[in-house]
């Protein structure tokens, strides 16, 4: 009886589906406004690449959002590690300036690297545009590894 009348058979479209319809209560993009999402990678860590120069290591870390007084870069026993921590606060207030809306977020990260021996009075770092740039000579002979704090120009 179906072949009697013949129906006209719509091409599913992959952008749209019934789920498409509504917003995803826990998406990515849902949330994204009310937990920065934008600042991180899907881990909650920046994304970072280190290039092998030769002669030295050159750290690159994309930390949009970030300024230079919330980063924090230091080396220790053979380790580099960047740190982040942010706060952020938005008020909207009526006339009498009774709260209508108050919202804190707050975020922070720790991520360490293995360099080895390295030359750790050189090395220099630089914090621009919100990327962080780490250049870390290498050395040649093993270095008693005291640890340092590296200032970001």
């Amino acid at each position: 009886m179906a072949n009697l009348f013949p129906r006209k058979r719509r091409e599913e479209s992959p952008l749209f589906t019934p789920s498409s319809m509504f917003p995803q209560i826990f998406d990515d993009y849902s949330l994204s406004d009310f937990f920065n999402k934008d600042l991180m990678n899907k881990t909650g860590m920046p994304q970072v690449d280190i290039e092998d120069k030769g002669d030295h290591y050159e750290l690159t870390a994309d930390l949009p959002g970030f300024n230079k007084d919330q980063v924090v870069v230091e080396f220790d026993s053979g380790y580099l590690t960047i740190k982040g921590e942010q706060e952020h606060s938005e008020e909207t207030k009526d006339e009498e300036k009774h709260y209508i809306r108050k919202e804190r977020s707050y975020g922070s990260f720790q991520r360490s690297f293995y360099v080895g021996d390295i030359n750790e009075e050189e090395i220099k770092g630089k914090f621009k545009d919100g990327v962080l740039f780490v250049s870390v000579p290498k050395s040649d002979e093993e270095e008693k590894k005291r640890g340092k704090r590296i200032e970001l120009e």
